[in-house]
């Protein structure tokens, strides 16, 4: 079984990049503070994410950095080379639904002149298939 759900913050604003074929990404950061301080100090897990398609565009909608969301997806490990052509290996999740926690993120939701077709909860979720692209936006 590969479930993963955390809870933390953006830590970069969210770019949504347009691959062509009705296919988008965004790719960020969350920010996961740890219940304890590791002996190198650092009391903060980085996880790179990457959303596809309808969950990336919600994710540009209604997130910037620093607002708190919960995410659950799977794990990916995938490799690519870099300009010195150099392996890169990355681990990243895989966002499958998203859950605003931030109060900014709410408001907007609930304020937009637009209309929009979420249900009331803040909580969605994609059932599209993001393993058939890699090294996108890398």
């Amino acid at each position: 079984m590969n479930q993963v759900s955390v809870i933390g913050r953006i830590v970069r604003d969210i770019e949504l990049k347009d691959l062509g074929e009705g296919k988008q990404v965004v790719n960020n950061t969350i920010a996961i503070p740890m219940t304890f301080k590791k002996d190198s100090g650092q009391d903060t897990d980085f996880i790179p994410i990457v959303a596809w398609n309808k969950t990336a565009v919600l994710l540009h909608k209604y997130c910037k950095k620093g607002n708190l969301i919960g995410l659950t997806g799977r794990m990916q490990s995938r490799s690519y080379l870099n300009k010195e052509n150099e392996t890169v290996y990355v681990v990243e999740l895989v966002v499958n639904t998203v859950q605003f926690l931030s109060n900014k993120a709410k408001e907007d939701i609930s304020h937009s002149n637009q209309p929009v077709q979420i249900p009331d909860t803040p909580i969605f979720q994609t059932t599209e298939n993001a393993a058939t692209t890699t090294n996108a936006g890398n």
